[in-house]
Parts: C-alpha cells; structure tokens; sequence
C-alpha cells in the first residue's frame, strides 16, 4: 500500500492524464466531424481476431437493432433490414474471407468503408439470390 501523500499523487496524476486524453479526444473531434469508418486498409493490416471482432460487432448492432425496433422497424430508413436478410446463414469467419477476397481483387476499394465491402461480397448478392430473380425488395415485399 503506498504512503498517504503517494496515493493522492497517484490520484492526480491519473485524473490528468485522463483530462489530457479527453481534452485531445474532444479536439479532434471539434475539428473533424465526418463519421470514421473503418476502411479496407486498415483492414489489411488488422489480426484474423480483429477482423473477426469487427464483424462480430457489426452482427451485435444488428441483434441491438432488431431487438428494439423490431421486424417492422424503420426500414425505410435502416440498412439493418438489409444486413439481416443478407448476413443470415453466414459464419463470421466466411464474411471475413469474403471480405478478404474482395480487397484481394478490388485494390482500388481499400480507402472504402469496410461495410461497403461486407454489402458488396455477402449482403448484395445473398438478398439477390434469396429473392427469385429480383422480385421482391430489399424489405422482402414483392414489388410491382
């Protein structure tokens, strides 16, 4: 246990150096306002556990959204309907060697959101698959 006059400095040595970190935190986000993505070539870089961390949460967002939206939530405005339909019956680590796949052969893309390549490889073309030729949807209503 340290002495009564270290652990007081020991507190506000903490406390600033969490001040410090916000304060920076808090600058950098005053000064840029545009959403960061996670792009393609920080995803090349990234470990096997990472990557599979990153589509984990990506499948969690989707779970917390559907759960408190439910299956009629706002589809209009959500790509979560979307993510659903076309994620359903795929491993995480095959939507990671998809997404792998595609920065493999689309170098041009790695400045590009790491979402849209997971909508590129899996989500595009399992919703048109699953819907007959593309009769339905994005919402899974036949359309006109």
């Amino acid at each position: 246990m340290l002495p009564k006059g270290h652990q007081t400095a020991l507190v506000v040595a903490v406390a600033a150096a969490f001040l410090l970190g916000f304060a920076e935190w808090h600058a950098m986000q005053a000064t840029d306002r545009a959403p960061r993505l996670l792009t393609g070539e920080l995803w090349q870089r990234m470990s096997p556990d990472a990557k599979v961390a990153f589509v984990w949460g990506i499948g969690n967002l989707v779970d917390l959204e559907w759960a408190q939206t439910g299956a009629a939530g706002a589809v209009d405005k959500s790509f979560i309907p979307s993510l659903v339909r076309g994620l359903r019956g795929h491993s995480i680590n095959d939507v990671v060697r998809k997404i792998d796949e595609y920065y493999a052969t689309h170098p041009g893309e790695l400045e590009g959101p790491v979402i849209d390549a997971i909508f590129q490889t899996v989500v595009i073309p399992a919703i048109r698959a699953d819907d007959d030729g593309g009769k339905k949807a994005v919402t899974g209503k036949k359309t006109e």
